[in-house]
């Protein structure tokens, strides 16, 4: 089902999210990175990168040569990549896919602990054709799409990089995903900003309200 993206939301320090609107500074960290962090689950994600989730019913099992059942209880496994090759770029998505009543959208307090301001980002069309040109002109392989949140004790299949724990739900992620070897940040630059957004201060979020279209 395709969504409708009304507007992106960059939420940093003043520093990062004013660098981003004068410079069109793009900083991507790897997912190594983002698995790795220990911020109270804001970033760091330690599902990030799972490639498989198997959860399991109690039950039994027997030990050849042995006349004996054992009983487990439910068991949780991740299967991971032993090391996870790419850079994430994520921004918050104001979307049909996160709120598809407008007059429901609500800005979730937890993102206030990203930091002090934000960037609204207005002209959309722009914004992706400045990405990813930049990245085609170094020659990086890239995708992006919206984030998919997944109940982690009940799943039972493969897992994307495109999809997270409900926990970070209200994150409303929207991502972009390079590929790339190096395993160090990226950065490229985009040009100004100023033109296409508008820097807030990242609790005014809580005061926006969406209105229908007539």
């Amino acid at each position: 089902m395709d969504h409708t993206i009304k507007l992106f939301l960059k939420l940093g320090s003043e520093e990062n999210i004013l660098d981003l609107f004068e410079n069109g500074t793009i900083y991507m960290n790897t997912i190594e990175y983002f698995r790795k962090v220990e911020d109270e689950d804001l970033r760091g994600d330690k599902y990030e990168g799972v490639s498989k989730i198997i959860n399991s019913l109690p039950g039994t099992f027997k030990i050849p040569g042995i006349d004996r059942e054992f009983k487990y209880e439910k068991m949780h496994i991740r299967e991971v990549h032993e090391e996870i090759i790419g850079n994430i770029y994520s921004l918050y998505a104001i979307s049909s896919k996160g709120f598809p009543n407008p007059l429901d959208f609500k800005f979730d307090e937890r993102n206030l602990r990203f930091g002090t301001h934000c960037l609204l980002i207005k002209n959309l069309p722009y914004f992706f054709d400045r990405i990813e040109t930049e990245l085609k002109n170094n020659n990086y392989k890239f995708n992006h799409g919206f984030v998919d949140y997944y109940d982690k004790d009940e799943v039972n299949r493969e897992i994307t990089l495109f999809e997270k724990p409900f926990e970070f739900e209200y994150q409303k992620e929207f991502r972009f995903y390079v590929e790339d070897y190096g395993m160090k940040p990226i950065k490229i630059q985009i040009g100004s900003l100023k033109k296409y957004a508008v820097v807030f201060k990242l609790e005014d979020m809580l005061e926006l309200k969406l209105e229908p279209k007539e």
